[in-house]
């Protein structure tokens, strides 16, 4: 309706007359309208679309140099970047409405790349977190966020509060441009306290922890078991014996598997994945609290789950000799490692035993499998590695892109601190279950397309070629040609890429530098295909007790086996609701991401103290004007050569070739170089550790050859490390304890 009315809006009062409602009753609609930009209020009270009245409405995310990027909410038109100036008081997150700039082009006016914030629609958050100073005339709180560039005025807390004690404020006025006022809400603990780095990072990135009470009671009310009514029209699937697989420390059991001979040589395969659909139902509380998580967060040593543990380590997880609710995709594989016939249908089956990658990968390596596994557990598993190693190969001829990157895996102690770090395993029994999750994902991508029944599709989408240019040249430093358009480049050129380094001493920082130069995968209501795995059809179906996407996926395929449809204009409010969840579903899923980064590195960071003065092998991954940037090999810690400490020469940085040339020396270092270096110390603002070269004697070193000056540029990336942070105190180390592992599960790596 108000598209009718243009660029100059209608009122309120217009808006109720045509739709014969009561004056003032569109206030709280209007509201809500605007906090989704929907539509927008003008400054003289009428509302307009955003579009029509030439604004982009989009959630903002701020960088170190205090610059906004501005993605337009449904993906139309290109990003729009607001200068520090700009942005009035948004800050990182917030929905906001820009207005871009205009410049003149050959006598037209077009559009800029620019633009200012109008309005902030909807705030990320209220609360901010930092460190609490009791100054006598105005307390103050230092954000802990390196993205805020301005102090917190506080009120005088009514409880005590330690000076520099980290604590959540929430704020009560956003000022235009300078500091914001808000009121303490609690503490959070002093540096070094164990514990600290989590709640700091939880807190400050807005992921809830506690669960609202009316989930909790929501949850309370459901069954302890599967009850008979439940079964109703469930295919039953309690003779199989099907088996789940997981890390040692795995506490929810989302899928189980099992396979049987099939027809003409191929392997009938099952994959069980928990119905939690059946017990969090749209729109109730637990399905709200689940939406605003988005996922499950693994931190080194703690859990923060999407749902509660009732559901998420009792009814919904598949536990041995327990009757569970399923959705079930079952598919035959191919010699030719071909999914054929595949179906899915809703289920209620049993898993026979708790499998661990360990020792299911042990029993495949030996070809014996224990006397106690219950009867038909080793045949399927026999006949799952078999499947997996099929369609691993069937993966790898259409092109799909595998890599194989070794995880640190670290270990605390039972305060929480940092002990050690080691390689976390990944073998045959990890690829048999990553093999078949991709498969389960792609079958039912399949079934929605061709159903033509909405669905949140996994997207990944093919790389710039900006950065295939930049790994280009890299790769050339290496004798490793990239060939092809950059424009169109196959996924296969990059496996190809991978086959071609594997077993070189710069393997693993190669693989790293070719992950980077990848887009970042997305959730989106369109089936866009997905560039890494080389297929058209992909979603993510198999994990719904830790990614809110699957849920969802879980019920629309719920709708289309029940053989219903939407109308045109459900279908329209349907696709309006699932971009949002999509954009939301991104958004939690990245902030899990930056928490779990931000608390390992918190961690490594108090590690590396105890290290100053030690040396270490490591690997350069990064090389700018001020510096190199080295991952220490055996610890997996990354930290900075300042390019003052390297005062045998003179370097001259070399931007395109990713190298510094000393001018007297003719010493070259470039990516991928490996290195020995001694830890000097760790950067109390900013969490990085400083390194320094420990230089190989002349004679060793290859003679600089002739290049021409390069006009400097200024350093891009990782260039901000070196610049950005707060204060972060010390944590004294406990004595040691008995070693415990905090390990990111395998699950979170099924089906990408």
């Amino acid at each position: 309706m108000l598209r009718d009315f243009g660029p100059q809006g209608a009122s309120p009062r217009r808006l109720a007359e045509l739709l014969e409602l009561p004056p003032g009753s569109l206030e709280e609609v209007l509201q809500l309208a605007e906090e989704r930009a929907v539509a927008v209020g003008l400054p003289n009270g009428r509302w307009v679309l955003p579009d029509q009245a030439g604004f982009v409405a989009g959630v903002v995310r701020t960088t170190a140099k205090g610059f906004g990027v501005v993605r337009p909410v449904k993906g139309q038109g290109d990003e729009v970047v607001v200068p520090p100036e700009s942005l009035k008081n948004a800050m990182d997150g917030d929905l906001v409405l820009v207005k871009r700039r205009s410049k003149r082009v050959r006598g037209r006016w077009v559009a800029d790349r620019f633009g200012e914030v109008v309005k902030v629609l909807r705030r990320a958050r209220q609360t901010i977190v930092g460190r609490f100073f009791p100054d006598p005339v105005q307390p103050w709180v230092d954000p802990y966020a390196r993205k805020l560039h301005m102090k917190v005025l506080v009120e005088t807390p009514n409880f005590p509060v330690r000076e520099g004690e980290f604590v959540e404020v929430v704020v009560t006025e956003y000022g235009e441009t300078g500091p914001l006022s808000g009121r303490v809400l609690r503490t959070l603990g002093q540096a070094g306290e164990p514990g600290v780095d989590e709640e700091v990072v939880l807190s400050e990135l807005g992921i809830p922890v506690e669960f609202p009470p009316e989930a909790l009671e929501e949850a309370e009310r459901l069954p302890d078991a599967v009850r008979e009514q439940d079964l109703a029209g469930r295919r039953d699937l309690r003779h199989q014996p099907a088996v789940t697989i997981d890390g040692e420390t795995a506490k929810d059991f989302d899928d189980a598997v099992v396979a049987f001979p099939g027809p003409g040589d191929a392997v009938e395969v099952f994959v069980h994945i928990a119905d939690v659909s059946h017990y969090v139902t749209p729109y109730s509380a637990l399905d709200l609290a689940a939406r605003e998580r988005g996922t499950s967060v693994y931190l080194p040593g703690r859990c923060v789950p999407m749902l509660p543990e009732k559901l998420s380590n009792g009814l919904c997880s598949l536990v041995p000799e327990q009757d569970r609710l399923a959705f079930t995709v079952r598919f035959l594989v191919t010699p030719e490692g071909r999914i054929a016939d595949y179906q899915a249908f809703r289920s209620v089956f049993r898993s026979r035993r708790r499998c661990t990658y360990t020792e299911v990968f042990s029993w495949l390596e030996a070809g014996e499998f224990p006397s106690d596994l219950p009867p038909g557990v080793a045949q399927s598993l026999r006949l799952l590695d078999l499947a997996a190693l099929r369609l691993r190969a069937q993966r790898q001829r259409r092109g799909s892109i595998d890599f194989d990157l070794p995880e640190p895996e670290i270990l605390l102690d039972p305060q929480g601190f940092m002990t050690g770090v080691r390689e976390a395993p990944r073998n045959r029994a990890h690829r048999l279950i990553e093999e078949l999750m991709i498969a389960a994902n792609e079958a039912v991508a399949r079934m929605l397309v061709f159903g033509r029944t909405p669905g949140i599709f996994r997207v990944h989408s093919r790389p710039s070629p900006g950065k295939l240019a930049e790994l280009q040249a890299v790769l050339e430093e290496f004798g490793v040609p990239l060939a092809g358009d950059l424009e169109e480049l196959p996924a296969s050129e990059l496996q190809r890429v991978l086959a071609a380094i594997e077993g070189r001493p710069e393997e693993r920082f190669l693989q790293t530098l070719i992950l980077r130069s990848l887009a970042r995968a997305e959730y989106l209501p369109e089936c866009r295909g997905h560039y890494a795995l080389a297929t058209d059809f992909y979603l993510h179906f198999t994990s719904p007790i830790r990614r809110y996407p699957d849920l969802v996926v879980h019920r629309f395929l719920a709708h289309l086996l029940e053989g219903k449809r939407f109308s045109p204009s459900e279908r329209e409010l349907v696709e309006a609701e699932l971009w949002e969840i999509s954009q939301t579903s991104s958004f939690t899923e990245r902030r899990a991401e930056e928490a779990e980064r931000e608390v390992v590195r918190w961690k490594q960071a108090e590690f590396m103290k105890e290290k100053v003065g030690q040396e270490f092998s490591g690997h350069i991954t990064g090389v700018l004007a001020f510096g190199l940037f080295v991952q220490l090999d055996e610890i997996f810690v990354e930290g900075l050569v300042h390019a003052s400490t390297m005062d045998d020469d003179r370097y001259r940085y070399e931007e395109e070739s990713h190298r510094l040339v000393g001018e007297r020396t003719g010493r070259i270092f470039r990516l991928g170089d490996p290195v020995r270096v001694k830890v000097l110390g760790v950067d109390e603002e900013t969490m990085g550790v400083d390194f320094a070269l420990i230089l190989p004697p002349l004679e060793h070193l290859r003679p600089s050859p002739p290049s021409p000056a390069r006009k400097e540029k200024p350093a891009r990336g990782q260039a901000g490390r070196a610049a950005r942070g707060k204060e972060r105190h010390k944590k004294p180390r406990p004595p040691k304890h008995e070693q415990k592992t905090a390990r990111q599960p395998a699950s979170r790596r099924r089906g990408r």
